[in-house]
Formats: C-alpha cells, structure tokens, sequence
C-alpha cells in the first residue's frame, strides 16, 4: 500500500478531520492575522509593531492583567486547594458529600459571581475584582488538587509518616501534589487573563485601570474609526505577543505534567485525622461553596422575588410575574443556548478523541496544538475567526451564510474548548496498556472494529467527563458571545443586557434555570445508575 493510501484509510479519517478542523478554525485564523500585520497596501511593513513598541497604554494594560492573574490565581489556591486538602482523606464531617462539590462553582459563569456580590455591595476597584474572579476560577485548583490526592500512594505516605513523622509527611504529599496543583492554577490565570466581562461589568463607571483583554476588545471595536494601517492592526498586533507569552507558559505546563510519573496507586490515602482542627476546618469548604455557589444563587432568587425594584415588597406574586416575563422573552435565548452546548459536547468530543490517540502514541506535538486556543483570549479567537470568515464568498456560493448561523458559533466555540476534552482523553490513552493494543492488532479485525471494541471502551468514562466539562463551560461562556453573531442570542449575552437595562427580575429566572440545566447533566450518571457523588470529580 502506497504512503498516500495509508494516510487516506479509512482508519485514518476521523483524525485527517480532526486536524483539518484544528487548521481551519484555529492555526489559519491565528496565522491570517499574523499575516495581515505585516502586510499594508505598500507592501510588507513594520509599522503596526513600531506603534506598538510606543504605546505606553498597553504595557499599563499588561501589567494591570498581570498583577489581577496573580492576585486571583492566589484566591483560586487557596480556596481550591485548600477545599481539596481538608476534604480528601480526612475526617472532615461531612467531607464525602464536601469534596466532590469542588467543581460545582464551574457551572455559575463568572459574570453571575460578580453580579452577586455587586448587587450586596460596591465591589469596584481591583481587589474585589481579583476576589471574584479567583473565587469563579478555583474549581480548576480545586478538581485537579484533589485528583492530585487520589493519585497518591498510601503506602508511601504511610511510609514517610512513620519515618520522618507527620509534618514532614505532609509536606511530601504537599511537592507529591505539586504538578496538578500547578495545573490548576495555570488554568486559573489564564482563564483570569482572557476574562473581560467580569472587570468590565465591575468598573463601567468610573473606570481607572483596564486589563489588556479589555484593551483588546475596545481595540476591536474602535477599528473602524482607524485612519493608518497601525490604527486598524492594533488589535492584532498587542494581542500576539500576549498570546505567545501564555502559550510558553502552556507548554511549560504541560511539560511539567507530562514529567510526573503515573504513580500506580495500589493503596489510598490513609484516613489522616485533623484533630482539635476537625470541625473549624468546615469553614475552608463553607466559605468557598457559599462565595462560589450560594451567593449568586441567593442573589439571583432576590431578583426573581423582586428586590431589585421598590414599587412593591418582594414576594411570590412577584416571583410569578418574573417567571412569566423569562418564559416570554428570555426562553428562546436558553434553548438556544442549551442546544448549542450540547452540539459543541458532542462535536469537541468526536474531535478530541481521535486528537487524544494520536497524541498519546505518535505526536506529542499535538496536545501542544490542542491547547493553544486555551492560551488565546477568547476576545483575540472570536477577532481571529471574524476576520476570517466574515466575507468568505466560497462559503455563501455554496448556500446559506455560514458566517451568521448557527454553525460558525459551533466550530467557534468548539475551537475554544478543544483543549479541554483533547488534553483529558490524551491523559487517559496515555494510562492504556500498549500491551493489550499490541496483541489486539494480531487479530484480524477491521480498523474500525478494533476502535470500537478495544480503544474505545476504556476511554468512555473519560470521554463522558469531557463531554460534561465542555458542555458546562460552552453554557457559561460570555466573552466569545459577545464577537460571534449568532451567539449574541444566547442566554448568557442576553442575561449580561438585561442586567444592564435593569431587567433584574425575568433575567434571574433563565439565570437560574441556567444553572439547574448545567447542574442536571453532571448528575445523570448519580440519578439514573445510583451512582455515588464522588465519581462527579
């Protein structure tokens, strides 16, 4: 069989799309714009980079990004991490039903985190800013610290407990968990970094600092009114060095948990007590959960009662008109946004699958290329795949406007989460046994029937925590809905507008049914096979 034979397998296509997906909707994208800012009317040319290289207001806006990304990482540390200590392997009371509610902050989008606090009290400025957002990213700290622990050999704490004594066993297990608690806050800066509706939405008025993914945006949207080929470039050109400083910083961390050893647990953790300790430790998870979780649901249910007006005292009469009003003006918005997360779970995870093999047995390379778009600002992927397909003649010869539909805001989010479902499967291909791929290809069965019957069913627990994890966070999303047009309908977009004209009441009822469809899939495997809590970690 010829090379080109082989490439075009039948086995082979899954993997050949996947790729061209990656291609077409991140790599072209990032590279056109790259391109475009060295290449004028004239000619090639420098002078986007030069203005650039002067433009004091965007080192303002890289070194207020900088210290917000630490500062929150901090929160997100010490919030998820220390939920994840305390709870794991402890005699925590409680802690078995404690420990797996570390993820449930991810399904409250960021921008309800800061509309909560916001409607208690004044939080603008940097720090309350920092707060939020490092309270909206630690569940990232949280899962991956706790994942961290379970990873753990007891017999080896065990061992370094009756050698060195308890302390020093604890700061092993501390630099044993080390790698996934970095991984965590990695994702909690970058995350921190790209985010611009939470810093927005908490100093539109009076406004003294801008991050730079702000500056970003507000780049994009004053293009129009540019009048030199630097003007209209500017956009582009302070968002590429910003992107190649996360993406090293990526592969830093990637590197750093490829490095740590599959460690083989035979036995957990021993039950470690915490003594005089046990029960104020409870205030570690209830003040995270309550800050993650219970404010912004407590807020939302004021909404919905009508607090946010003064004609009349809050009340379920009230409560009822708001529900009414959300079913007639805000229910489209939520299906629309429901179908479009659940089309991006299974598109993302039919990608990532092939992605995940190919990465764990041939090209490492590749989970590099997967997770760049988790190191772009989703304001810079959303200018990326405008500028790309806006006006894409090909595409409209072929019918519809794929630019508006639906579609484009599929493959757009699709290319932002891509990591995610990409970098989890590749984890677990990496835990198979080769072993058993080895003999199974001395069988004489097709490509496909050996995926079907061999590949696939150990990765169908991975796969579906993948599909879960896209899911939640492509129903969240804000930044990207904000460029994409079709987007600009989903609930999330249309809930940031409707707090913004005070429609308060009818926004917390698709608020709140928001977060009960993100919560409702995470548990289907709890309410339909009775499966314990803990397996949602």
């Amino acid at each position: 069989m010829s090379r080109l034979a082989r490439i075009a397998s039948p086995s082979r296509l899954p993997l050949l799309a996947a790729l061209a997906f990656l291609a077409a909707f991140v790599l072209l994208p990032l590279g056109g714009l790259a391109a475009a800012t060295v290449f004028g009317p004239d000619g090639f040319t420098l002078e986007a980079w030069r203005a650039l290289a002067e433009d004091q207001n965007a080192l303002t806006q890289l070194s207020a990004s900088l210290q917000l990304g630490l500062a929150a990482t901090t929160v997100s540390l010490l919030l998820g991490g220390l939920h994840a200590w305390v709870t794991i392997g402890r005699d925590l009371p409680g802690g078995a039903w404690l420990g797996p509610l570390g993820i449930a902050p991810l399904v409250v989008p960021p921008i309800f985190v800061a509309m909560g606090f916001a409607d208690l009290a004044s939080v603008s400025g940097f720090w309350p800013c920092a707060l939020l957002l490092g309270v909206a990213h630690a569940p990232f700290v949280a899962v991956l610290a706790a994942r961290g622990l379970r990873s753990v050999d007891g017999r080896a704490y065990e061992a370094a407990w009756l050698l060195r004594g308890r302390p020093r066993a604890e700061r092993w297990l501390l630099r044993a968990i080390a790698p996934e608690l970095l991984a965590g806050c990695l994702l909690a800066f970058l995350f921190t970094l790209a985010d611009h509706g939470v810093p927005e939405f908490l100093t539109v008025k009076g406004k003294t600092w801008h991050t730079y993914a702000e500056g970003l945006f507000s780049r994009w949207s004053r293009r129009a009114v540019g009048t030199t080929f630097a003007e209209l470039q500017s956009p582009i050109t302070a968002a590429l060095p910003f992107v190649a400083g996360l993406g090293c910083l990526l592969w830093a961390a990637l590197r750093l948990r490829a490095a740590a050893p599959d460690r083989g647990v035979v036995r957990p953790l021993p039950l470690r007590p915490l003594g005089a300790w046990r029960w104020p430790a409870l205030l570690a998870p209830a003040v995270y959960l309550a800050a993650g979780i219970g404010l912004p649901v407590f807020v939302l249910v004021r909404w919905v009662l009508g607090s946010a007006q003064r004609l009349e005292p809050m009340s379920l009469h009230y409560a009822q008109q708001s529900f009414h009003k959300a079913m007639d003006q805000g229910l489209p918005d939520l299906l629309h946004s429901l179908w479009l997360a659940l089309g991006v779970a299974v598109f993302v995870v039919l990608l990532a699958l092939p992605l995940a093999r190919a990465s764990a047995r041939r090209w490492p390379v590749l989970d590099l290329l997967c997770a760049l778009p988790a190191a772009i600002p989703a304001i810079l992927l959303g200018i990326a795949l405008v500028r790309s397909f806006h006006d894409e003649a090909l595409l409209r010869r072929l019918g519809g406007d794929f630019y508006a539909g639906w579609g484009f805001a599929l493959c757009g989010y699709a290319a932002r989460f891509l990591p995610f479902a990409a970098l989890t499967l590749s984890a677990q291909v990496r835990r198979q046994s080769i072993a058993a791929e080895e003999a199974g290809a001395l069988v004489r069965r097709s490509p496909v029937t050996r995926a079907l019957r061999l590949h696939l069913p150990p990765l169908l627990p991975a796969t579906w925590t993948a599909g879960v994890l896209v899911f939640v966070l492509a129903l969240r999303e804000l930044d990207l809905a904000v460029v994409l047009p079709a987007a600009n309908a989903t609930a999330v977009r249309r809930l940031a507008n409707a707090v913004h004209f005070q429609h308060e009441d009818w926004s917390g009822v698709i608020a709140l049914l928001l977060l009960s469809l993100a919560v409702l899939l995470p548990l289907l495997p709890s309410l339909l096979a009775g499966r314990r809590l803990a397996s949602l970690s």
